[in-house]
Order: C-alpha cells, then sequence, then structure tokens
C-alpha cells in the first residue's frame, strides 16, 4: 500500500466510517489527545451487535481494543485491530476473539450523504463547505411540556440500560441504546442508523440520585461552525419517559431556553435484534439529485 502523500492528524480518523458494500461495520472514533473510545456495530438499530472502542491515536494511526459485552455486562470477546487512513479510505485490520473468527481486513468510507438535513446550517469532518439549512417552518408554537409522573428517586443502571426511542417514524427515528460493559455504562446514539454521519458514542455516565448525566461525543458534524464537541445531558425518568436537557458549552443558551425532549423505553437490548435494513449499501435517500 502506497504511503499517504501528507501528514495525518485525529481530523483524518475521528467521527464514524462504514463499509461501502458487503456484510456492514460501522467504526464510531472519539479522539482526545491520544486517547481513543467509541462504538462499533454491524446493524446498528440492532443493540445486540454493538461493541466498545478503546485505544490509542499515533502518527501510524489508531490502535485499538473492540469488545463485545453480554447483558450483563461482562466481556463476550474482543477484537484487536489497527487503522490506517490511506485516500480517504480508513483501512481496519485485526484479529477476532468471535469464536470461529480469526484475522480480518475491511475497508471503510465516510458516507456521501453526510448528515441528515436539519434545521439549522453545521458543518463536518472531512473539511469542506458548511452543508445548508432546512427553511424554517412557520406554525403554532409547540405544546407546553406535562410531566408524566414524578421522576424516579434512586436510580439504578438497570432503570436505564436499554433501547430508548425518539420520536420520529420509520427508520429516521433516533435510538439512544444504553448497554453495560463492566462496571460502567456506555451507549451510543443513532438515526437514520446506517450512516455513520447520524450516530454518535455515548459515555460518562453518572447516577446521582434521580439524576443521569451521560455526554454526546460528537466527532464529524455539528451545528454552527464546531464539529467536535462533547454535548452534555441531564436526564430524569418518569414511567416509562427520559426527560432530558441539553446545552452546548461553547455556546451557552439564555435563562429558561435550555432545550428538552423526551425518550420513550427502555426497550430490552434483545428485542431489537434483528433489526436489519432491508438492502446494503443503502441508498442515498438525502443525496442532491
Amino acid at each position: 500500500m502506497a504511503a499517504p502523500a501528507k501528514a495525518q492528524n485525529a481530523d483524518d480518523y475521528r467521527g464514524g466510517w462504514r463499509t461501502e458494500r458487503g456484510e456492514p461495520h460501522t467504526y464510531e472514533f472519539s479522539i482526545s489527545g491520544e486517547s481513543v473510545r467509541g462504538v462499533y456495530c454491524t446493524w446498528c438499530a440492532d443493540a445486540t451487535t454493538l461493541a466498545f472502542v478503546d485505544g490509542t491515536f499515533g502518527p501510524d494511526g489508531l490502535t485499538f481494543v473492540v469488545t463485545h459485552v453480554k447483558a450483563d455486562g461482562s466481556t463476550a470477546y474482543q477484537d484487536k485491530a489497527t487503522a490506517r487512513v490511506d485516500r480517504g479510505t480508513l483501512v481496519v485490520t485485526g484479529t477476532s476473539g468471535a469464536p470461529g473468527e480469526g484475522k480480518f481486513i475491511r475497508a471503510l468510507i465516510k458516507d456521501p450523504r453526510g448528515p441528515a438535513p436539519g434545521p439549522a446550517v453545521v458543518v463536518k469532518l472531512p473539511k469542506g463547505t458548511p452543508l445548508p439549512a432546512l427553511p424554517q417552518r412557520i406554525g403554532t408554537p409547540p405544546a407546553p411540556y406535562i410531566q408524566p409522573g414524578p421522576w424516579k428517586t434512586n436510580l439504578s443502571q438497570k432503570d436505564v440500560i436499554g433501547v430508548w426511542l425518539s420520536l420520529g417514524s420509520g427508520a429516521p427515528k433516533q435510538y439512544f441504546i444504553i448497554r453495560k460493559v463492566g462496571e460502567k455504562l456506555r451507549g451510543m446514539v443513532c438515526g437514520p442508523c446506517d450512516n455513520p454521519y447520524t450516530m454518535a458514542a455515548l459515555d460518562d455516565f453518572e447516577i446521582h440520585s434521580d439524576t443521569l448525566t451521560f455526554n454526546i461525543l460528537h466527532e464529524d458534524f455539528g451545528s454552527g461552525d464546531t464539529p467536535t464537541f462533547s454535548r452534555p445531558i441531564t436526564g430524569h425518568v418518569g414511567w416509562n419517559e427520559l426527560r432530558y436537557t441539553t446545552s452546548r458549552p461553547a455556546r451557552p443558551v439564555a435563562a429558561g431556553t435550555v432545550p428538552g425532549a423526551s425518550l420513550l423505553g427502555p426497550i430490552p437490548i434483545e428485542a431489537t435484534a434483528g433489526n436489519h435494513w432491508p438492502e446494503w449499501p443503502p441508498k442515498n435517500t438525502w443525496l442532491p439529485q
């Protein structure tokens, strides 16, 4: 393989990559200095395929371990791999610890669709022109939020482990997947779950009394002019609803205007087994025609 023509940095690697054809494999890398963490999945709307990445970044690219976990958080097996970007393709070479598996080599790309269009102008990595915003719709203001019941006190991991769904119908709805990994919680948000630009790792989970906090690790696109940042989430659970608020540290919002949203669940991880999109590679549903 020819040597890359230019020096590489973390922006050449961070964010989501997927295989172009054949069996789907998706990696999402969050990079801070030399530390790498993130997620791996095959059919990413099937939460049983979600596994977790830990490794390092250096002059030779990425070196990492993918930990596949059982329902109780214990390790099922691990994959060991390295990755190097060559002319826009991420080449992952490694060895799978799954029974009956062995060495593998995978070529992955950045999804040509880019992020799903939304109400705000966004930028994305690799660096390029900003993506345009959708026209704003003018209508009646949304109805006020009505809390479903008292927030659950003394939250525990079992109260939040599983799959939480946001608003939306069909494939574009968001999945918030929370799994136990050892003694910690880790996860992923995706929607649609076949495009690495519309997914991010969830990490830094903490539970204090009735409050759940974690970070969404945005790595290759974001609103405004910052494609890489952590979005803090603060949530409470009432009945089958996880109500959360969020902010963006670089852009604090005025008091009383912190955006909020609701997730419904949790659906057991095993209940999502078999959530496979009907074709691979998926159609470029929002590429310009």
